[in-house]
């Protein structure tokens, strides 16, 4: 058996950086959503029971994971890539999958692509694919080269005066509390030289320079066959429930559950979110 400084030690070979909690022989693991970073499921796994382990993956660019080379960008497939690159190198046979957001829609990916690697499929305001309008390709692609050629003139990081400076900027930007601002700033941020930097690749703030069509989301997700369950918000982003309407019938199981918060309803409302997911895992196993 592995063990959490091996893990962890492997991880970082590879450019991730991760943290466990729990020592059950099930792993359940975690990606959360962009621009975010693992201490997004911290709130979450203080309600835990005993029983998994739960691996929490700070994804490419994000955290203190590595940033992709610096003629690399952030492609939405590489990130499936990535998960199945850290399931292989733990030699982990089946693992059940949590994703928040931009971390559901690869773990849902994942899941349509190799169903018998994944035991149970746990999803959090995030369901289907952002996909694209084909007539809009060209748009897209432009789109995309301007903003790499933008961030590409930028030669420095952008320091910041304070961690409370940025707690507030990010607070501007979300619907959630300072509180919860702080723990995800906390580890998507470094003092270098005494200077305050965000840990985050810039060039995550790119365009897509390529989506999937409508099409080819729903050809790629259809017929999904491992258990599924999608927690949203009561007052989440309109995007996932549209989402839900759209893909709902790509997943042969999918139960849908409702809870107390925004976007990251998670953090929010760990309690019940944690309890969802819970029984969830329980109910696939059989206990």
């Amino acid at each position: 058996m592995i063990d959490e400084k091996n893990t962890i030690d492997l991880l970082g070979k590879h450019g991730f950086s991760a943290q466990i909690h729990g020592s059950g022989e099930e792993w359940v693991i975690c990606l959360h959503g962009w621009l975010d970073n693992s201490n997004s499921f911290s709130p979450l796994v203080d309600h835990k029971k005993e029983g998994y382990r739960w691996l929490m993956i700070d994804m490419a660019g994000h955290g203190k994971s590595q940033w992709r080379g610096p003629n690399a960008h952030y492609y939405f497939v590489d990130y499936v890539y990535d998960l199945l690159t850290i399931i292989d190198i733990l030699k982990i046979e089946k693992c059940h999958l949590l994703g928040h957001s931009l971390g559901a829609l690869v773990c849902g990916m994942f899941s349509a692509l190799y169903p018998s690697r994944v035991k149970s499929l746990c999803m959090v305001e995030g369901i289907g694919m952002m996909y694209g309008d084909e007539k809009g390709t060209k748009e897209q692609l432009i789109a995309s080269f301007r903003e790499r050629k933008r961030i590409d003139k930028k030669t420095e990081l952008k320091a910041f005066p304070n961690f409370e400076t940025l707690v507030n900027l990010r607070v501007k930007v979300s619907d959630f509390t300072p509180e919860i601002a702080r723990l995800l700033m906390l580890r998507n941020t470094k003092s270098t030289d005494g200077q305050l930097l965000l840990t985050t690749d810039p060039k995550l703030k790119t365009h897509s320079a390529f989506r999937f069509t409508l099409e080819q989301s729903k050809h790629l997700l259809n017929g999904l066959s491992v258990p599924s369950l999608l927690i949203m918000g009561d007052r989440g982003y309109d995007f996932v429930k549209k989402n839900l309407v759209t893909f709902k019938f790509c997943f042969n199981t999918l139960q849908v559950e409702i809870v107390e918060g925004g976007h990251h309803c998670h953090m929010e409302n760990p309690q019940d979110c944690c309890a969802l997911i819970e029984r969830h895992l329980n109910t696939i196993n059989g206990t």
